[in-house]
């Protein structure tokens, strides 16, 4: 679907000239009018179920001035002499307008019921992963406030470096339910900037108490890209995270960087179960998880739905690789960006 209203109407333009086009060749091997209001009808039907009602009644009224101008006699003018062509462009018209009209109807609905069942999975999701580190961190802090003058210093320690642990993971749970809220709404606007990747994946990394497990193979020359760090430091936190859970408690997770003739690649490789074939195109998906129920060492399913939401409003891409070995390889591929004089 095209969301700003103006591309919305260069679109219905654009579809429209090329039905037209399309018409005005096949009227050379004798096309009927019945054929030429069809694929003109069918333009209007596209833009009505790609962008908006208004944009559609824009391409309905261009098609209707293009087969009147070009189709019906005397051509290359906008006279009507013949009735049944007058007949035929007034049935157009209003065809046009009430399919527009259902087909802009439909898609809004299809369009609330994606956001009620995003609503639904977000309680569902909610109920279970805010409980979980709340429960915690009420427990220790509990613990903490009425044991800790029994306590030894090391298990006070302990209680409140678990309730941090927790609480820092409910805040990157709840960053990221914010994140895929506004994804699927669109209402993220990027304020980009051509730098370097490598302070942003520093930037990520040293937000990981278990650096040392992270291995960074850097062999970039070039290092380019246009983004909003802040954006793409949360799409790495999350890969990078989903990949230390998985390899365990020692397992080290390497980081690659490369490049090649249009893009910048970052290739983030664990040494845990990976991934079935068959499931790889479910895990970007929001709220895809591989725990069952209330157990197993799945996330929320919001990480990698938000990473790819990210790199995909950067016109970049995020996918699941064939491994030489155990483990799961995520590669992310970012545009090169281009650099002017005045960046320099």
């Amino acid at each position: 679907m095209i969301r700003q209203p103006w591309l919305g109407y260069i679109a219905a333009i654009v579809i429209t000239g090329i039905a037209a086009g399309l018409s005005y060749l096949l009227d050379h091997w004798l096309l009927p009018t019945s054929g030429t209001v069809l694929i003109l009808q069918l333009a209007v039907l596209l833009v009505a179920f790609l962008t908006n009602f208004r944009a559609a009644l824009l391409a309905a009224i261009a098609a209707l001035l293009l087969f009147n101008f070009l189709f019906t006699e005397p051509r290359y003018s906008l006279h009507m002499t013949d009735i049944d062509e007058i007949v035929t462009a007034i049935v157009f018209i209003t065809v046009a307008v009430i399919t527009s009209h259902l087909a802009t109807s439909f898609r809004l609905q299809k369009e609330s019921l994606r956001q009620a069942q995003l609503r639904s999975n977000i309680l569902l999701s909610v109920s279970h992963d805010l409980r979980t580190p709340l429960a915690s961190v009420i427990g220790n802090l509990s613990t903490l406030q009425a044991y800790q003058e029994r306590l030894p210093e090391h298990e006070r320690a302990e209680l409140l470096q678990g309730a941090l642990d927790e609480s820092d993971r409910l805040h990157r749970y709840i960053e990221n339910l914010l994140q895929a809220t506004r994804l699927q709404h669109g209402e993220i606007r990027l304020t980009h900037a051509v730098q370097d990747i490598r302070p942003v994946i520093s930037k990520t990394i040293a937000r990981f108490p278990a650096q040392s497990r992270l291995l960074v193979h850097d062999s970039l020359q070039y290092a380019m890209v246009e983004v909003q760090s802040s954006l793409l430091e949360q799409a790495l936190f999350n890969v990078i995270d989903n990949a230390l859970r998985f390899s365990g408690d020692t397992a080290p997770v390497s980081i690659e960087l490369y490049e090649t003739d249009s893009s910048i690649i970052i290739d983030i490789k664990d040494e845990g179960p990976g991934i079935d074939s068959n499931k790889r195109a479910l895990v970007f998906n929001v709220f895809y998880s591989s725990r069952e129920k209330d157990s197993g060492t799945g996330g929320t399913g919001l990480g990698l739905s938000v990473a790819k939401g990210i790199i995909d409003i950067h016109n970049g891409q995020i996918s699941i690789e064939d491994s030489d070995n155990n483990g799961c390889l995520i590669r992310i591929a970012l545009p090169r960006a281009i650099i002017t004089e005045e960046v320099k």
